[in-house]
């Protein structure tokens, strides 16, 4: 019996081991956000609750991937989705930063257009990787940054359509719409400098690792690991001359 309970614990501290802090900083920052939720519905707010509802879904998505396909999301995007989904929810409208702090918004919108991108650039680098798209890395790059203006954009509709729809003021004039879209675009190619700087100095098993997860996904993950081989064949005759 006590060996068994030995066991049983050694089990659980290894469990626990295993528990990375982006993840337990990434599952804080969801029960938080599902705090807020009776909070808001006391206040009256039930579209802002609806949206922290819809709001803890966008930020499961990546681990429900994980847990769908038992893979490891490259970056750490579990963290910074679950991160610019929190700021924006709980910080920026529960807490009121959006209203107390004017450079919030801009700094969020940098930060969230720079998440995006980052996805963006990983999905099309991946897909160039294992050969299912064939692009340069300025072409790729064109596309990080046009896929986080596209986002941009379709973030300020669903703003005008809340203020139209539900007599909000979500937007606050012209102005407002140009910077957000602004600093969509400087984090569109923030993201895109450093990946291209990323693969283009990176090794190739560092190229494989970032790949590999994406390939999974759209199951190319055997071609992955044949170009991971191909490589590692001839890298030693490569050095030999």
């Amino acid at each position: 019996m006590a060996k068994r309970n030995d066991k049983k614990k050694s089990a659980v501290r290894k469990g626990w081991g295993s528990v990375s802090i982006t993840a337990v900083l990434s599952w804080c920052m969801k029960l938080a956000m599902l705090g807020l939720i009776p909070v808001e519905i006391y206040r009256g707010e039930y579209l802002f609750a609806f949206a922290i509802v819809l709001a803890l879904g966008g930020s499961l998505i990546p681990s429900i991937v994980q847990r769908s396909y038992r893979i490891t999301l490259p970056f750490e995007l579990d963290l910074l989705i679950t991160l610019m989904i929190f700021l924006h929810a709980f910080m920026g409208e529960g807490l009121g930063f959006y209203s107390r702090y004017w450079l919030f918004d801009n700094v969020l919108h940098l930060f969230g257009s720079g998440v995006s991108a980052l996805l963006a650039f990983i999905i099309t680098f991946s897909l160039h990787y294992t050969g299912k798209l064939r692009l340069t890395y300025p072409m790729i790059a064109l596309f990080t940054v046009t896929f986080s203006m596209a986002i941009g954009g379709m973030w300020e509709i669903l703003e005008y359509s809340v203020d139209m729809l539900f007599n909000k003021t979500t937007q606050h004039g012209l102005t407002d719409t140009m910077s957000d879209l602004i600093y969509d675009l400087l984090g569109g190619i923030i993201s895109a400098t450093f990946g291209m700087l990323y693969v283009r100095y990176s090794k190739p098993e560092t190229k494989r690792r970032m790949a590999r997860p994406i390939g999974e996904v759209f199951g190319v993950a055997d071609r992955v690991e044949h170009l991971r081989r191909r490589i590692t064949d001839h890298e030693p005759h490569h050095k030999e001359q």
